[in-house]
């Protein structure tokens, strides 16, 4: 009898296993992009905006949609599932999901993230081979980015989203086929109280974390 319970209750197990196992193969969605007219979207813990908020989305962000609704959609962000307004979402029904493997990128952000982009437009020919990379997404990237922006004819803007950063380390990512600007030499003026010091990336010869100038200006 005790063998014949254990034996039943080791089956239900199993089909509990297998029902989880199967939820999480199934389980599917759709990419969406924010489309707030300024400022964050945010996650809801419940349909409603009284709704207790989970986290805030960066505007031109793209998120998964588990759940399209009428008027709140239930969706997947950086590891929070909540709600979000359906009237601040785009869904981009012919999407890849891949890109949500990606973080928008732009001049300020500095991240691992950000050398691994730098490498990459490197690697394609965006930034002169030989500079030293660093994780500042700076000036100089950002004009990089709008050299691949110009080349794939879309807006022209210095931000790595992550739907160009999914196509830019995809295989159909094109080579840099246009004039990079010409290397900065000039050196500025440590006057009016501003102090410098040698560039340790460079060691005064010039490159991408110092703009070239061999020096580092605080």
């Amino acid at each position: 009898m005790i063998k014949t319970r254990l034996l039943a209750a080791a089956l239900a197990l199993c089909v509990l296993l297998a029902g989880l196992a199967l939820a999480e193969t199934d389980t599917e969605g759709m990419v969406a992009k924010v489309t707030t007219p300024k400022g964050a979207l945010n996650l809801r813990a419940k349909p409603s905006s009284a709704g207790a908020v989970k986290g805030e989305i960066p505007n031109g962000s793209c998120l998964l949609v588990l759940e399209e609704g009428p008027e709140w959609c239930l969706c997947q962000w950086q590891g929070e599932t909540g709600y979000c307004s359906a009237a601040y979402l785009t869904i981009l029904r012919e999407a890849d999901a891949g890109m949500l493997a990606y973080r928008a990128l732009r001049q300020g952000d500095r991240r691992e993230d950000v050398l691994r982009l730098k490498a990459r437009l490197q690697e394609l020919g965006y930034i002169r081979a030989g500079s030293t990379l660093t994780e500042a997404y700076n000036d100089i990237l950002a004009e990089r980015i709008t050299l691949f922006q110009r080349q794939m004819g879309v807006t022209e803007d210095g931000v790595a989203s992550q739907e160009l950063q999914s196509y830019l380390f995809s295989d159909q990512a094109p080579r840099c086929s246009q004039t990079l600007p010409p290397v900065r030499s000039q050196v500025k003026r440590a006057d009016q109280g501003q102090r410098r010091e040698i560039c340790g990336c460079c060691m005064g010869e010039g490159c991408e974390c110092c703009g070239f100038t061999g020096w580092i200006y605080y």
